[in-house]
């Protein structure tokens, strides 16, 4: 039993090294790869799916990605600057004017308030780095919720944030994350700003939306905000993982890409 026991965790690492290279895998790949049978490695994917590890997709799986730390809020509005431009861009597509959208704190949200900046609506957010974008052309309606401010994330938080938005009811709500998964839906790496992510989905009475670069798809962070059933709509690029964009699709999730031109600098 001893030794079988150590043949297993010896398969169970192999697996482990498989994914970590190839990210995703087929069930036939890992049994061609390991030398056993295709039940067996079922067997091996249920118990890791079990315990969190990875992501099951018809004839496969996948690692999940933990995303565990929090960047600043500058080095965030750096990173994958022209996917979030076309992802905002794309996004302001689903808008009409005259209506009250709700939006959260990130910087792919902030990239989809410039694209709204010129449009007759009303913004209810928490993204405290909003009014930098203001200027005398400006005809969108910025109204902040109030409350703590995280200068980390340029977010607004706590009590007077969540009681402004409970007195609220919004037609849209626009939602930034930091990992987006079939299995383990919305998260996001700061407590306080979880809560702000589900209140604005319970005060919504139209689409929910969110908006997410490639980065974070497929990813788990440390706090959950929604399951996977309470969004209607991501839009993210071209750079997303294909296997994770699938299982999202088949939770129900419609999916639109937005193309970035050109290289990121």
């Amino acid at each position: 039993m001893k030794n079988l026991g150590k043949i297993i965790r010896q398969r169970h690492k192999k697996i482990l090294d498989y994914l970590n290279t190839v990210d995703s895998a087929t069930v036939s790949d890992l049994s061609a790869e390991l030398g056993v049978s295709e039940i067996t490695i079922r067997r091996d994917l249920n118990v890791f799916f079990e315990n969190g590890t990875i992501e099951r997709f018809h004839g496969g799986a996948r690692l999940i990605k933990k995303n565990l730390e929090e960047s600043g809020f500058e080095e965030k509005g750096t990173l994958h600057s022209k996917e979030k431009d076309a992802i905002g861009q794309q996004a302001s597509l689903l808008v009409s004017d005259g209506e009250t959208i709700f939006v959260n704190a990130g910087s792919t949200t902030l990239s989809l308030l410039k694209h709204l900046s010129n449009r007759k609506i009303r913004i209810i957010t928490n993204n405290a780095a909003a009014p930098g974008i203001i200027t005398a052309e400006t005809t969108m309606e910025l109204i902040l919720v109030g409350g703590e401010y995280r200068h980390t994330s340029r977010s607004l938080f706590g009590g007077i944030a969540l009681a402004a938005i409970s007195q609220i009811h919004a037609s849209r709500c626009f939602l930034g994350t930091n990992g987006i998964s079939a299995r383990y839906g919305i998260t996001t790496s700061v407590h306080p700003e979880a809560a702000i992510n589900r209140l604005m989905v319970d005060q919504c009475m139209g689409t929910v939306i969110v908006i997410a670069d490639g980065s974070k798809i497929g990813v788990v962070s440390n706090f959950s905000s929604l399951p996977i059933s309470a969004i209607h709509i991501l839009v993210t690029d071209e750079s997303a993982d294909p296997t994770a964009l699938q299982a999202i699709s088949d939770a129900g999730v419609e999916v639109i890409i937005a193309s970035a031109a050109g290289d990121e600098d």
